[in-house]
């Protein structure tokens, strides 16, 4: 097997998962009353309330609800994590340096809560935790082989390819050593120890701040944590619907949102929803239809429309947000029909029926079935929205629904002409699940990009120096391996697959954070870190 299709083979699992838009519920069988709702002046409160699961771990490898998987965010620390734009902040490492296949991270001097001494031991056995586990984490540890100590401060990483990002892979988090496997003497699992801005205290229901790991305890307003147990998906609606928690965040990947009085911000999270083609159906191989759907959608409108806000217009194929390609991508997010049209016309489409629905020579109509998963109700109407918008160019879409299991069969055996998906990314940026043939997203595709034809696309690229610049063919999987051994830019890629449209990026999906209107400097909070600067957090009145 070849380095690529192992890399698919880890992937698949994370990115199926997400084109389901389903998410598995908490379970539990009792629900506390909110701890901590007495009167107290809000300039004098030293702690915040947030929910958890108590029939949950606190391990971050085998917790398996949201809220204690975020509250393991708070509990230990990464190697790095990411702000909102998705920008390394280095934590317990104090350097990473990128040498082809190799990544060697050299630790901060930092302690657990124990007191303990953090190793370079500690990192590889959580390494191989996060490897193994059924976690998000493992799902972005694709490329890591092994990681290996060298000393007592330095880890090495080996990885299956070059890759100039890998480090924004390195927020897995760290724990001590064999200490997911203690317990009371009663035979009870007891929460890892880590060096987290806070632990778990003796009572196992609220968190504490862990001055034992922080330099900076003294700068911290809030103090403890104090826990309310929302041990199923109806006792959480109801905590965040009557505010018994401070804060709540979701990355509404169901579709559904539970809203909560106060104030919100949106994350950034890198899930793009985009349009997969058929490339071996009919017109839909020609570079000039794909243009022409393309700038026939209204991006900003399918976000404020189809996502309520919750979600930012697509420039181009990577996330519009990440710094490297804000000057490369220039995909317009309103509709511009003039594009379309005149892309339709080239290759044929130059008559309207009465229906309003574009002909090719006066008799083939232009129309096509779009699948989308019934199952997510946000997605089918976001689709719905989009075929709308089409017919405004006299583009006829069917939305097709049909269940998780009779989309996928579909997708998998390419019956279908178009379809509206969803995938994440993983922080690296790598698009090659989605564009490189036998990818786990890759439906439809064709061998091969043609770097040098020239449709009318619906913003300017050509000033881009572009890789095989002499009219040869470029396979996806050469552009994205080129990328990662040096041969190719990003901003070559982001060139190429623009005005390739292999397939057609929308938006990418953000989650949301609700917090009390009382508490100030809620900063920066990011998918890598929803507490992100909780150092900073105080209540004013």
């Amino acid at each position: 097997m070849n380095k690529f299709k192992i890399v698919i083979s880890l992937i698949i699992a994370g990115t199926l998962l997400l084109l389901s838009g389903c998410r598995g519920s908490t379970t539990g069988t009792s629900s506390d009353l909110p701890i901590g709702t007495e009167s107290v002046s809000s300039a004098d409160r030293d702690y915040i309330t947030l929910l958890y699961s108590a029939s949950d771990t606190f391990d971050p490898y085998t917790a398996t609800t949201d809220s204690n998987r975020q509250l393991c965010k708070l509990l230990y620390e990464p190697l790095v994590k990411l702000d909102d734009e998705f920008k390394v902040v280095y934590c317990l490492a104090e350097e990473v340096v990128l040498e082809g296949r190799l990544c060697t991270v050299t630790l901060k001097n930092r302690s657990f809560s124990d007191g303990s001494r953090l190793t370079a031991d500690d990192v590889v056995y959580s390494f191989n935790l996060a490897k193994k586990s059924a976690t998000e984490y493992a799902y972005k540890l694709y490329s890591a082989e092994s990681a290996s100590a060298q000393g007592s401060n330095s880890v090495v990483f080996k990885l299956s390819k070059a890759d100039p990002y890998f480090t924004n892979l390195l927020d897995f988090p760290i724990l001590k050593s064999g200490s997911e496997k203690q317990t009371t003497s009663d035979s009870v699992a007891l929460p890892p120890i880590g060096c987290g801005r806070y632990r778990v205290d003796e009572s196992l229901t609220r968190l504490v701040l862990n001055e034992v790991s922080l330099a900076n305890a003294s700068d911290y307003s809030i103090r403890e944590i104090r826990l309310v147990n929302a041990p199923d998906s109806e006792s959480l609606s109801h905590y965040v619907e009557i505010g018994a928690a401070d804060m709540y965040y979701s990355d509404i990947s169901d579709g559904n949102i539970l809203r909560m009085s106060g104030k919100k911000v949106n994350i950034n999270i890198n899930h793009i929803v985009y349009i997969g083609v058929n490339q071996s159906y009919g017109d839909l191989g020609l570079n000039e239809l794909r243009q022409a759907i393309s700038a026939g959608i209204d991006r900003a409108a399918v976000c404020r429309d189809g996502y309520y806000n919750n979600a930012i217009a697509a420039t181009g194929f990577f996330n519009p947000v990440w710094e490297p390609v804000k000057s490369v991508q220039n995909i317009e997010t309103a509709a511009n029909q003039e594009i379309t049209i005149e892309n339709l016309e080239k290759i044929g489409y130059n008559s309207v029926d009465d229906k309003g629905i574009r002909l090719k020579n006066g008799r083939t109509r232009l129309q096509f079935n779009m699948l989308v998963n019934s199952e997510n109700r946000t997605r089918v109407a976001v689709a719905q929205l989009i075929a709308n918008q089409l017919m405004n160019c006299g583009i006829k879409i069917n939305v097709v629904e049909k269940s998780y299991t009779d989309y996928t069969a579909a997708l998998s055996s390419g019956d279908f002409q178009l379809y509206l998906g969803e995938v994440a990314l993983t922080p690296n940026m790598d698009l090659s699940s989605l564009v490189t043939e036998g990818g786990s997203a890759a439906y439809g595709l064709k061998n091969q990009i043609n770097v040098n034809n020239g449709p009318l696309i619906d913003a300017a690229a050509e000033d881009t120096e572009t890789p095989q610049d002499n009219g040869e063919s470029a396979t996806a999987a050469q552009l994205i391996e080129g990328l990662y051994n040096g041969q190719n830019t990003v901003s070559d890629v982001a060139s190429v697959l623009q005005t390739e449209m292999p397939f057609i990026p929308i938006c990418y999906r953000t989650g949301v954070l609700f917090y009390n209107d009382h508490i100030e400097n809620v900063n920066n909070s990011s998918a890598s870190d929803i507490y992100f600067s909780i150092e900073s957090y105080n209540f004013n009145n």
